[in-house]
């Protein structure tokens, strides 16, 4: 019985969603796939005639029951109002922004992430269930390489924004190793220095040689890839019943925001390994999380609540009404509450403001554009994000 009306609960709350999308979106789309994805990343670059053609990465997480893909779709979104005044002469057009699968990859097992090389969009390192890394050319449509991590099940994968090539994997339970696939002996160096299992890692966003691990055992652990056996520095994130996901920002260099199995995120200052403040909201563990690239102190983060919440750094602290206490903290900025089970990934659109993907156990892909109303209201992002 209790589960008949969870399911009733979770029907009428996307009801609700969906009358009040006109509120809330500049558009928003959704689309049904045959397996559930376990990532999404768009790609970096689009084309615009009447639309914005614009690619993204997916997997498929069949378990077992069909073949596995890393899949390159292709949506239409449409022109911005400030681009379409650039281009009086291109019509401003309505679209549907349904995805379309344009490419299949076969995998031997479902994917975990799959991320594109910032130096290099065509690259892309598909991390599998199996504990392998793929690694496919978009612009030859072929996988050239792959290698093993040595560890199941792991979420752990990425990228130097800084230098080309070096991509930051787990391999055994508690080791993480940095390889560069552009040289034969590729493993850069490992370290085995966590006391429990790894479940997300991250370059910094400014610094080409630090990187961080987020832990089951509540530890952030700050490490220079030139001396990897141990780490420099470590954050114990006391009562997060395990960290799921970190988040360096783009802006501030001594930023970092944890996310725990207790629900709430945390930030981090690195200069001091001290807690700045801890943003609570979410009803459930934190699986994803992601800054703005273009706003400073914008954060997004998805849960097994199957909310994702929009956060606005600037307004931590900031006093309110009662009524509006009574709808969370001040820092929460925006609810997305359209999906029917637990948040798997999301990703911030790199060439358009305010507009993110989201994938969700229950099969469906979301597009979205929050609303100018709700961006050009009283929100105060944009300003500096200080650390006291």
């Amino acid at each position: 019985m209790a589960s008949d009306e969870s399911e009733l609960n979770i029907k009428e709350e996307y009801q609700l969603w969906r009358k009040n999308c006109k509120y809330m979106y500049e558009y928003v789309s959704e689309t049904a796939l045959t397996w559930p994805s376990l990532t999404v990343q768009w790609l970096p670059t689009c084309t615009v005639d009447e639309v914005v053609n614009a690619k993204l990465l997916l997997g498929t997480h069949t378990s077992g029951n069909d073949q596995e893909y890393l899949k390159l779709a292709a949506t239409k979104l449409p022109i911005a109002e400030e681009t379409a005044a650039q281009t009086e002469d291109v019509p401003k057009t309505k679209v549907s922004s349904i995805i379309k699968i344009a490419k299949k990859y076969e995998v031997d097992s479902e994917i975990n992430r799959a991320r594109y090389m910032p130096q290099d969009a065509d690259v892309v390192a598909a991390l599998l269930n199996s504990g392998k890394v793929d690694l496919f050319n978009l612009s030859s449509g072929s996988k050239y390489s792959t290698f093993d991590t040595g560890m199941e099940s792991s979420y752990c994968l990425s990228w130097n924004p800084q230098q080309q090539g070096h991509l930051l994997s787990s391999g055994a339970e508690n080791k993480l190793s940095i390889r560069d696939i552009n040289k034969e002996s590729a493993v850069l160096g490992e370290t085995s220095s966590h006391g429990d299992i790894v479940n997300d890692v991250s370059w910094h966003a400014f610094d080409a040689n630090v990187f961080a691990s987020a832990t089951e055992d509540d530890k952030m652990m700050l490490f220079d890839a030139r001396t990897p056996t141990q780490a420099v520095s470590s954050y114990h994130s006391v009562g997060s019943s395990g960290l799921n996901t970190l988040a360096f920002s783009p802006f501030s260099h001594n930023l970092v925001a944890l996310g725990g199995s207790n629900s709430n995120i945390n930030l981090v200052d690195l200069r001091t390994n001290k807690l700045l403040h801890t943003m609570m909201g979410h009803g459930d563990a934190i699986t994803c999380m992601d800054f703005s690239p273009h706003l400073d102190g914008v954060l997004a983060s998805g849960s097994q609540d199957r909310r994702v919440f929009i956060w606005d750094l600037s307004r931590i602290g900031e006093e309110q009404a009662q009524e509006d206490a009574e709808d969370g903290s001040p820092e929460i900025f925006m609810m997305h509450a359209g999906h029917t089970g637990a948040i798997n990934d999301l990703s911030w659109c790199p060439f358009a403001d305010w507009t993110l993907a989201t994938v969700a156990d229950d099969n469906i892909v979301h597009l979205w554009q929050v609303s100018k109303s709700l961006t050009e209201g009283e929100l105060k992002v944009g300003e500096d994000v200080v650390l006291e």
